[in-house]
């Protein structure tokens, strides 16, 4: 990748993180058969400010639509819900993973495919985004754990 497109995303991740203080990393996306219509993603967001943060959804350029989701037992049964928001305590680490809190992307224009990047953004309550590149892998065990995306 040129020079320019390096410092243009430090540049870009440094506005957000002084903005905000929020740190995105380790994000992947799960790749599923191209018929499905939804996906889920994953990673590590911390709250390094020193005020609250409520992020309430998002976007990305392969989904219509980006909400956070959480996997808890019901009777039983293991059920999906969406969440109103995620909140973030100044110093607060979240961690978007499998059976537990994640993003779902829906309505999908189409699947990305194993090692694509693909962008997710996360919106806060105070109208702030953040974005970050989420590489797309079947599974957890298939990301290196010390390869951590790039903000912006």
């Amino acid at each position: 990748m040129s020079k320019f497109w390096w410092m243009s995303l430090s540049l870009v991740f440094v506005l957000n993180a002084h903005a905000g203080e929020l740190e995105l990393r380790d994000a992947w996306v799960r790749a599923l058969p191209p018929v499905q219509k939804v996906t889920s993603a994953y990673l590590t967001v911390t709250n390094s400010g020193t005020t609250a943060m409520e992020l309430v959804g998002g976007s990305s350029p392969i989904a219509s639509k980006v909400e956070i989701h959480t996997s808890r037992m019901v009777e039983g049964y293991m059920r999906m819900e969406q969440l109103p928001g995620l909140k973030l305590a100044p110093g607060e680490t979240a961690t978007l993973e499998p059976g537990g809190t994640h993003l779902m992307l829906l309505g999908l224009i189409r699947m990305p495919t194993p090692g694509e990047v693909v962008e997710i953004c996360l919106s806060s309550t105070q109208q702030q985004q953040f974005c970050i590149d989420a590489t797309t892998r079947k599974s957890a065990s298939d990301g290196d754990k010390n390869d951590h995306a790039h903000h912006h």
